[in-house]
């Protein structure tokens, strides 16, 4: 994601250096496959099933910018756990599965053209990722056994974000990017549009919808991702 707040309220042309900070909460579901060395398995979560499971997680973003010039960072961790269904009579006493997961952006843009309707900024960067699953089996007949994996990766990614001022407090806010190119994965793309309310000059609020897709296929583990849901958000800039 990349943030609307500080496109919003920067000053055009300004030689200052201004930051923006961005918590937010991106109620996503998500579905795809999922093959490694033992098979695969399709799967498919709304938010409410994640929620659930959540251990903890942390999602926010950082923005400075200095004339035409933004870099971004994004950072999303998951930490899921749940039990789960043990096949046999008795072999295993019961099981838990674990899934952590963390995403970290780093994009650089250009603002190309703006005036007082909005802008138009592009670049690129790279965009990190990180999986580890881990289950367990709880002693029965048999005793107890563990298994685990864990890969990672990082995407080139090219980038366009626009601002269209609507008001002197709205705004719209759309973001995409593509990347991968089989250089981490073999495709990646990411889009978003928000709304943004300007509450003073320093702070601001956004509502709208985030969408991640991830094709990633190394070795023998395959990962087909989708992730998408309504996202909002706060942010302060100083």
């Amino acid at each position: 994601m990349a943030n609307p707040a500080a496109a919003q309220n920067a000053p055009q042309q300004s030689d200052a250096w201004a930051f923006t900070l961005s918590p937010y909460i991106w109620f996503s579901g998500l579905g795809g496959e999922v093959t490694g060395p033992h098979g695969g398995d399709t799967f498919s979560a709304d938010f409410g099933d994640i929620f659930g499971t959540m251990k903890l997680s942390y999602m926010g973003l950082a923005e400075a910018r200095r004339g035409n010039f933004s870099l971004l960072t994004d950072i999303m961790y998951l930490n899921l756990q749940q039990g789960v269904p043990v096949p046999g009579l008795g072999a295993y006493g019961g099981g838990s599965a674990r899934t952590q997961s963390a995403e970290l952006s780093a994009i650089g843009l250009y603002t190309v053209t703006e005036g007082s309707a909005g802008l138009i900024e592009l670049g690129g960067g790279i965009r990190g990722w990180w999986f580890d699953t881990e289950l367990k089996l709880d002693p029965g007949v048999l005793p107890a056994k563990t298994q685990s994996a864990s890969t990672s990766w990082a995407d080139p990614v090219i980038s366009a974000r626009g601002v269209l001022r609507l008001n002197d407090r709205l705004s719209l806010t759309a973001y995409g990017d593509i990347g991968g190119f089989g250089l981490g994965s073999e495709f990646t793309w990411q889009a978003f549009a928000t709304l943004d309310y300007k509450i003073t000059e320093s702070a601001s609020i956004s509502a709208g919808f985030r969408w991640i897709h991830i094709d990633y296929d190394k070795g023998r583990t395959d990962i087909s991702l989708n992730m998408g849901g309504p996202i909002i958000g706060g942010s302060i800039r100083f």
